[in-house]
């Protein structure tokens, strides 16, 4: 073992945006999940306000609900943080794109933003200690050395594949634990 192994920030940051790339997006367009057409919307660009890289995809069901998925990464953690949120929207649209012309920055401001919920930590029964200490999270474990990091890069795409894959069940918990918020396509609570 290797005392003196460092991995840098910006070397942390880029293994779990590549993660998120190459594992999590792919499973989630066979989904049905799309880059969110939203002008306000991140795809992967660096951002500096956050110091790291974010996703926003979404999808629009039969039932005229629009998911969203939010993933982020910020510079200084090991963490993905991936969210999910529900709408029903007022108005019936044939595809995601008749969004392209909106903001879309209300469907994530209150009260919206209170049924969001982050996958692998709202969404556990019991006592937050026990998922705390056994089940897994988007997050690269002890690093000391370059197999620990290989070892923890290749533990966490498998966790988001196999996620993103079964987003199905998110959804279905989601639904357990909250009811979609009504809006028009600007993301207003219209009821």
């Amino acid at each position: 073992m290797n005392d003196n192994f460092k991995i840098s920030d910006k070397e942390l940051l880029d293994a779990r945006n590549t993660i998120f790339k190459n594992y999590g997006i792919p499973e989630l367009e066979k989904n049905g999940y799309i880059k969110s057409p939203f002008k306000t919307s991140w795809f992967g660009q660096y951002d500096s306000n956050i110091r790291g890289y974010s996703y926003e995809l979404c999808k629009l069901t039969d039932q005229n609900k629009l998911h969203f998925i939010s993933a982020s990464m910020l510079k200084g953690e090991k963490r993905i943080k991936i969210t999910l949120n529900i709408f029903e929207l007022n108005e019936k649209l044939n595809s995601v794109d008749e969004l392209k012309d909106s903001e879309g920055i209300n469907f994530h401001l209150p009260p919206n933003d209170s049924t969001k919920m982050r996958l692998r930590s709202d969404d556990y029964k019991g006592p937050p200690l026990f998922y705390m200490l056994f089940l897994p999270e988007y997050k690269l474990g002890k690093i000391n050395s370059q197999s620990s990091f290989d070892k923890e890069v290749s533990k966490l795409s498998d966790l988001i594949k196999k996620d993103m894959a079964n987003i199905d069940s998110f959804e279905k918990r989601w639904h357990e634990l909250h009811k979609p918020y009504i809006t028009d396509k600007e993301g207003n609570v219209v009821k």
